[in-house]
C-alpha cells in the first residue's frame, strides 16, 4: 500500500502529511508526499507566497516544500515535486490523480476545510473526486 499526500504548505495539507505519517508508521505502510509547484505567479500570490506584484520564483517555493516535508517526514518516505498548472481549475487535480496511479496509491490523503457557503469538504486542490482507484482520507483537524 502507498499513502499519497498533495502537499502544498498549507495548515491542511500540513494537517494531512501528519495524519499519513502517523498511520504508514503504524501500519507499516510507505508515505509519498507530492508537492506540484506552480509555474505562474498568480496562485503563488492567492497562496500568500509572495506579494503581490513580486516575481515568482518556483525553485525557491519547490526548495521550501520539500524541506517542509523532509520536517514532517523520514527517509521511508518519498517526495515528488514538479510545475504544473497556475490553478486547481487548470489540471492540479488532474495530476495528482495521474501521480496516485503512477505510485499505485491505496489510500489519498487530503487535507480539508468546510466553507461557509457549503458542507462539502474544499482542498487546496480542488474538489475531491470519487473516480480513482484508491480510498479518500479526508484529514479536517487542523
Amino acid at each position: 500500500m502507498v499513502f499519497l499526500v498533495p502537499y502544498d504548505g498549507s495548515r491542511v495539507a500540513q494537517a494531512a502529511l501528519d495524519r499519513a505519517v502517523e498511520h504508514g508508521k503504524a501500519l507499516g505502510e510507505e508515505v509519498v508526499a507530492v508537492s506540484l509547484v506552480p509555474t505562474g505567479s498568480e496562485y503563488a500570490e492567492r497562496r500568500k507566497w509572495i506579494e503581490p506584484g513580486d516575481d515568482f520564483a518556483a525553485e525557491s517555493a519547490r526548495s521550501t516544500l520539500e524541506r517542509k516535508i523532509a520536517e514532517a517526514t523520514d527517509d521511508s518516505e518519498r517526495v515528488l515535486t514538479g510545475s504544473s498548472a497556475s490553478a486547481p481549475q487548470d489540471g492540479v487535480s488532474d495530476r495528482i490523480r495521474q501521480v496516485a496511479n503512477d505510485v499505485g496509491a491505496s489510500v489519498l490523503y487530503v487535507g480539508t476545510r468546510n466553507s461557509e457557503e457549503s458542507t462539502d469538504p474544499m482542498t487546496p486542490f480542488g474538489p475531491v473526486s470519487a473516480d480513482g482507484s484508491y480510498d479518500v482520507h479526508l484529514v479536517r483537524s487542523v
